[in-house]
């Protein structure tokens, strides 16, 4: 069973929209100099990074990606506050934790922590990330999260969870993560195998343009050196349909196109459900 949905706001929300995005073009504009100055980087550091992959992850993890949250989190934050809002209202399929109140949740690839904020109720909560260089801020914002409580932390990359045991979580969390790993179909894989029967794959993404648009012409421009800039990222990936085709027993997908930078507008964000089979 699959739902798919575009997003459409009321006539007042449809004004504050237009209003937001007038207000937000210059903030885009920013977006977009932060960008391409990020991709001149990669460029001129290509031989270093190229040759240290640690570098590189070093460059992206201290100054690309924070400081690219730090401008562009206002405009994204309502989207991972719908897809991730259900998670204050799940019940656990483990019995002892049902009576706590609580959930156990795995996010893959939490970086600096920046979806705690949206768990407003008990979790025990593992993270699997295999680069080491976020921990302290994301130990930081564990701490502003008391609520949340750290089983385990996991150096390891999706495609492979062989640390983690089978059916052992109602959710899992990805958010801007699908768009850099090296095999989306494992990734899923791996956590329909990790979930408990009925648990749920909780996801927002920036995925590719529609075909036939300028806006994927951009982005199969961008995309190389892009890849290389941004540690794997990629912004040609089609992820819905990937979720949709990766046999889930229920998707349900919405399609939101932010007002930030182009190669990044269009998002997926929703919930796929493991089969209870």
């Amino acid at each position: 069973m699959r739902a798919e949905r575009r997003r459409r706001g009321t006539a007042g929300e449809s004004c504050t929209l237009r209003s937001g995005l007038k207000m937000g073009r210059l903030g885009c504009l920013g977006g977009d100099c932060f960008i391409y100055a990020t991709m001149a980087c990669g460029l001129l550091f290509w031989v270093p990074f190229k040759l240290n992959n640690r570098l590189r992850e070093i460059f992206f993890a201290r100054f690309a990606f924070p400081v690219g949250m730090y401008l562009l989190k206002d405009r994204m934050i309502g989207v991972r506050r719908q897809a991730f809002s259900q998670l204050n209202d799940l019940v656990s399929h483990d019995d002892t934790l049902k009576k706590e109140g609580s959930i156990r949740v795995l996010e893959i690839g939490a970086g600096f922590g920046a979806n705690l904020e949206h768990m407003k109720r008990k979790v025990k909560y593992w993270n699997l990330d295999p680069n080491a260089e976020y921990a302290e801020g994301f130990r930081g914002n564990l701490k502003k999260n008391p609520n949340v409580e750290m089983e385990r932390w996991i150096h390891a990359y999706a495609e492979d969870m062989r640390g983690v045991p089978d059916g052992h979580f109602d959710v899992v969390l990805v958010s801007y993560v699908l768009c850099s790993v090296s095999d989306v179909g494992k990734v899923l894989t791996e956590c329909k195998r990790v979930l408990s029967k009925g648990g749920r794959l909780m996801f927002v993404e920036h995925v590719a343009h529609p075909e036939g648009s300028w806006g994927l012409v951009l982005q199969r421009l961008l995309d190389p050196l892009w890849t290389f800039t941004f540690c794997g990222c990629h912004v040609t990936r089609k992820t819905g349909l990937t979720l949709k085709n990766a046999g889930f027993e229920q998707v349900e997908l919405n399609e939101e196109f932010l007002p930030i930078p182009m190669a990044l507008s269009p998002h997926v964000y929703g919930f796929a459900i493991a089969g209870t089979n």
